[in-house]
């Protein structure tokens, strides 16, 4: 059984370029919950004095384009807020803008059941495209938004990883 969940932490560094970076959230071993298994702490920020705020969150579908070999719009943009993107279906390459060297960190490949923190809300940006997946069909990204508001640092200080 796992004992963390795998992030991609999309952020921008201090040069101004997206970067994506591992982490994860923590797991513990818990029953008597209706389930047996390993869940995280609860994300629920004592810091807030009520804890009465609804999470944001909304669904999004985005068909693979007609006549394409997976390249969509080519529209070059940063997070337009901090938020959890949980990709249910597709399989995508992110990119970093305006860098000279495409490397691991500056690049990364989601697909169905990963999670994307997406964190670079100012400089260069990023651009994606759908790839093809390991059976060689380019998929709808089908995904969920949980936008994190005032819950980011709280949710950040709960992270481990680099």
């Amino acid at each position: 059984m796992e004992s963390s969940i795998p992030i991609t932490h999309m952020f921008t560094d201090d040069s101004g370029h997206t970067r994506f970076q591992s982490k994860f959230i923590p797991l513990e071993p818990k029953t008597g919950l209706g389930s047996v298994g390993h869940f995280s702490s609860l994300f629920v920020n004592q810091i807030l004095d009520d804890n009465s705020g609804d999470i944001k969150m909304q669904f999004a579908v985005t068909p693979v384009p007609d006549q394409s070999d997976g390249e969509g719009p080519k529209l070059a943009h940063t997070a337009p807020r901090r938020q959890l993107v949980i990709t249910l279906d597709g399989h995508l390459e992110f990119k970093s803008c305006d860098v000279d060297v495409m490397d691991e960190d500056h690049q990364t490949i989601i697909s169905k059941g990963q999670i994307l923190l997406a964190d670079d809300l100012e400089g260069a940006g990023h651009v994606w495209r759908f790839i093809r997946d390991k059976d060689g069909d380019l998929r709808p990204w089908i995904r969920c938004y949980i936008h994190l508001g005032e819950e980011y640092d709280h949710f950040m200080s709960r992270l481990i990883g680099e």
